[in-house]
């Protein structure tokens, strides 16, 4: 998931550089939800919908939503490098989460390879003045909810499906991203049209593997 993710943030770093972040964001979201709903539909059927915990998707599906815009707007405004070493701060703060809200238990080999992993992300962004721009605000901001929202959805997978986990979230965040579609909309070029097609697939698979991987091991291990 991760290596497919990096593909995604490349390519919506492109596309942002020329079209409006909504446009984007709706464009990925929407194409991810069709694929998705093509793999998953004929073997589930809409019984894959059914819930008991309607809200808890909802608020999950919010918090994504706010996560991801943030990061497009962080790629809009900063290198795309600085970005992505920002947003690995993120499992400081799923541990931090699961550690509270889940009861996990976070041994002294994660919590070192995570504090290196920080270190790590120290030397990449050399903090400095230059350092603390908006564009370094919004990644550091989608870091602290993208953790959270991890160890949430890693509390959900004991009662939700990987298939229903995902098809809300596709769903919901389709229809979030929408409202941003008046604050601007461009024609894509077909090379481009290609490029939004490649993200919303490449999201797709990330997002069920994510998703897959937050069932088979702790939030911490998995960020």
């Amino acid at each position: 998931a991760t290596i497919v993710f990096a593909v995604s943030s490349a390519v919506s770093k492109w596309l942002v550089d020329i079209y409006p972040v909504g446009e984007v964001l709706f464009t990925r979201a929407a194409i991810s939800l069709v694929a998705c709903a093509l793999f998953i539909l004929p073997q589930t059927g809409l019984a894959v919908f059914h819930t008991q915990r309607r809200r808890d998707h909802v608020l999950r599906t919010l918090s994504q939503t706010v996560s991801q815009t943030f990061l497009m707007l962080a790629f809009s405004l900063m290198p795309l490098a600085g970005a992505v070493a920002i947003n690995f701060s993120a499992p400081l703060f799923t541990a931090l989460v699961s550690i509270l809200l889940l009861k996990e238990r976070v041994g002294f080999a994660r919590w070192f390879a995570l504090i290196v992993g920080f270190l790590g992300v120290l030397i990449v962004t050399n903090p400095g003045t230059e350092t603390f721009q908006l564009g370094a605000v919004f990644a550091l901001a989608n870091a602290l909810i993208y953790g959270s929202v991890t160890a949430a959805v890693r509390g959900m997978t004991a009662t939700e499906s990987a298939e229903t986990l995902l098809m809300h979230q596709l769903l919901l965040i389709t229809v979030f991203f929408s409202l941003l579609l008046p604050f601007g909309i461009a024609m894509p070029t077909w090379a481009d049209a290609g490029l939004m097609l490649v993200n919303g697939l490449t999201n797709a698979v990330g997002q069920y593997w994510w998703t897959r991987a937050l069932h088979l091991a702790p939030a911490s291990a998995v960020t």
